[in-house]
């Protein structure tokens, strides 16, 4: 697998640089300069970056629930 392959498939440190890296791209394949091979190099990795953040939120969604659930049994232990 090439290094420009493998950068692609790099999961992002947060969630936060997930989402600032996928705002530099959008701008970035905005731009009418961007030739058509960036353009496909900015999707895949674009594609990366929201399967991460759809991942991550999903777990901190069923993260939320499971406490919310945890609490409301506590209350209707009281």
């Amino acid at each position: 697998m090439s290094n420009n392959v493998m950068e692609q498939q790099q999961s992002p440190e947060s969630y936060t640089a997930a989402i600032t890296e996928l705002e530099e791209l959008v701008r970035k394949m905005q731009d009418n300069n961007c030739d058509l091979d960036s353009l496909a190099k900015y999707t895949v990795r674009a594609k990366v970056l929201i399967t991460y953040c759809r991942d991550r939120l999903t777990k901190t969604d069923e993260q939320l629930k499971s406490i919310l659930k945890e609490l409301e049994s506590n209350n209707n232990e009281q």
